[in-house]
């Protein structure tokens, strides 16, 4: 017989239960010790930075939310977010923590 071992995502116990599917197949599994919740094998839901960095390069060139919206599939309030942090990958100053007013 085979046993495999599966430990919270959180806090790393083997005190872990069987706690049904998510609408994708996954199994879910609640731990006992910290009372979270987490799946088999999870990954990210975020964007990756090159996705990103091209939904920002096209927000530069046509300057419309709504329409990167439409076009890319993701959230206008996600868009909005991105601009508001003040974090454009896209810049090149932006790694470099220089701004570009102290070359005037």
């Amino acid at each position: 017989m085979v046993s495999v071992r599966v430990l919270c995502h959180h806090c790393q116990s083997e005190n872990i239960v069987r706690n049904g599917h998510t609408s994708k197949g996954k199994q879910k599994y609640l731990c006992r010790d910290c009372g979270r919740q987490s799946r088999d094998k999870p990954q990210t839901s975020g964007y990756s930075r090159e996705r990103r960095e091209e939904i920002l390069r096209a927000y530069q060139e046509s300057g419309s939310i709504r329409g990167l919206a439409r076009i890319f599939g993701v959230s206008r309030n996600t868009v909005s977010s991105w601009l508001k942090d003040g974090s454009d990958p896209t810049e090149p100053d932006s790694e470099t923590g220089n701004d570009s007013l102290d070359n005037k």
